[in-house]
C-alpha cells in the first residue's frame, strides 16, 4: 500500500521529533483510495515530493497545498489518496510546533493549513530545496540545518507543559487537573491556556484521546480481548461511558472494531 522510507532526528531534535519519512503510494496509476485516521496528538510538517492534488481531504472538501502543517486531531479524518503521492514528513511531539516556531497550535486542529501561509515563506523555500534533491538523506540534512537554527533562535519564554504531558501518558490519561496542576506546578488556568496553544486540544481533550490510544493499542496486541473488561482497565466509569467514549473516537462500537489501524495510520505510525 505504502513505501515508507524512515530517519532518526538528530540529537538536539530528538525532543521535538519523533521521525522522519519519505511515504509514497505504492498502488495503481490511476488509482486512488480514501482513508480514515481515527483523532490523534501528533503534530506533523508534510513536504510533497511527488504530483500535485495527490491528496484530498474530504471533510474539509479541499486538496491540501503542497507543503502543510497538519493536525492534531479530535475527529475522526478522512483522506483520498491518489497514486503518484510522495511526501517528506516530519512526525512532532506533541507541543513541538509551537516550541519551534512560537505559532499556537489551535489554528490547525483538525485540518491541514498551508506552511507559507502559517509561518511565512521559510519552510515554503526549504520545500523547494528538498524537491530539487532527490536523496533522502540530503533532504534530512537540508531540513535539520533549517530547524537547528530555527531551535537555537527561539528564546521566547513560554510555560513549560512537558511534565503534564508526561504524567498524562504515564495515567494512560486517566489523571485530573488537579494531580496535573501539583506534577506541572502550575496553575489550573495557566495549563489549560498554555495546553490548548502548545498541543492545540483542550487539556481534557487531550488525556480521553490518551485513553482512547491506549485501548485500541491494546486490542490490537490482545486479538482475543473480552471487551467488558476494557471500561475498568482503561478507567471509563462504567460500560456505557466506555461504549459511547470508543463509537466518538473510532465510529465503532467496540465489538465492531476491526482490531487494527488504517493503512495509513500504520505507515505514518500514529
Amino acid at each position: 500500500m505504502f513505501k515508507v522510507q524512515s530517519f532518526q532526528p538528530h540529537q538536539l531534535l530528538q525532543e521535538y521529533i519523533v521521525s522522519y519519512m519519505i511515504l509514497q503510494t505504492d498502488f495503481p496509476d490511476d488509482g486512488s483510495q480514501e482513508m480514515i485516521i481515527l483523532p490523534h496528538l501528533i503534530q506533523n510538517i508534510t513536504f510533497n515530493l511527488g504530483q500535485t492534488n495527490a491528496i484530498y481531504d474530504v471533510v474539509n472538501c479541499e486538496y491540501t497545498a503542497p507543503d502543510i502543517i497538519v493536525g492534531p486531531n479530535d475527529r475522526i479524518c478522512k483522506i483520498r489518496i491518489s497514486a503518484g503521492m510522495k511526501s517528506f514528513v516530519i512526525n512532532l511531539r506533541p507541543g513541538a510546533w509551537f516550541k519551534l516556531f512560537r505559532i499556537p497550535a489551535l489554528y490547525f486542529n483538525n485540518k491541514s493549513m498551508d506552511l507559507q501561509d502559517v509561518a511565512g515563506s521559510s519552510l515554503h523555500e526549504i520545500g523547494k530545496q528538498m524537491r530539487a534533491r532527490t536523496n533522502g538523506e540530503q533532504q534530512v540534512r537540508i531540513l535539520e540545518t533549517f530547524l537547528i537554527r530555527q531551535l537555537l533562535s527561539k528564546k521566547t519564554y513560554s510555560r513549560n507543559i512537558d511534565e503534564a504531558i508526561r504524567l498524562i501518558y504515564a495515567a494512560n490519561g486517566n489523571i485530573s487537573i488537579r494531580q496535573l496542576e501539583s506534577g506541572a506546578y502550575l496553575t489550573k488556568r495557566t495549563l489549560e491556556r498554555n495546553f490548548l496553544e502548545q498541543t492545540g486540544l483542550h487539556l481534557k481533550t487531550f488525556c480521553r484521546i490518551v485513553r482512547f490510544r491506549k485501548t485500541i493499542e491494546y486490542i490490537e496486541r490482545e486479538p482475543s480481548v473480552q471487551w467488558i473488561q476494557l471500561a475498568e482497565k482503561f478507567g471509563y466509569c462504567d460500560q456505557t461511558h466506555f461504549i459511547n467514549e470508543f463509537k466518538h473516537f473510532s465510529g465503532y462500537l467496540p465489538h465492531m472494531y476491526p482490531g487494527f489501524r488504517g493503512d495509513l495510520e500504520q505507515a505514518l505510525g500514529l
